[in-house]
């Protein structure tokens, strides 16, 4: 039986059940600090121009891609930064964030945050002090992984602010 998560020894990891390539290190590993969204948006800028990998077409996941990675069984994890579980599997760098930024977004206000340690998520204001890691992605998510997914279930009182 083949490997789900791949180390391409290069920094990423190719996962075979999404066909998507994801950097094994996150922002947190990078910077030891977490990110506002403008500066997660500005860590994928510098990560395409300087070709990480040999590629420059790095972007943050959407809300779906990142639940790809969660365990739901939680039969494989790894440890954060604050040594607690992240039900994602072991190729992925230890000492890690707990969540990442997403591509959701609601407007100019607010971004979805998808944590590994639960399996949910919810929206944050992008230039909060709340600020988050990202863990970057390329390619394009297999459509039948992503109806297998079915729906994120949302975290309740992670919205900070709601636009009305």
């Amino acid at each position: 039986m083949e490997e789900r998560f791949i180390d391409n020894g290069d920094g990423t990891v190719t996962d075979h059940k999404s066909k998507l390539m994801w950097m094994q290190d996150d922002s947190y590993n990078w910077f030891k600090r977490f990110l506002v969204y403008s500066a997660a948006k500005k860590f994928i800028s510098k990560m395409n121009e300087e070709s990480f990998a040999g590629h420059s077409d790095w972007r943050l996941p959407s809300r779906e891609e990142a639940h790809s990675l969660y365990y739901r069984e939680k039969e494989k994890s790894i440890m954060d930064k604050y040594e607690m579980a992240l039900y994602i599997d072991p190729v992925f760098t230890a000492g890690c964030g707990y969540d990442t930024w997403t591509s959701n977004s609601r407007g100019r206000i607010t971004a979805y945050v998808f944590s590994f340690a639960s399996g949910t998520g919810g929206h944050k204001e992008v230039d909060d002090t709340l600020d988050t890691s990202v863990r970057l992605v390329r390619g394009t998510l297999d459509e039948t992984v992503k109806a297998a997914l079915g729906k994120i279930p949302p975290k309740r009182g992670m919205i900070i602010s709601e636009q009305r």
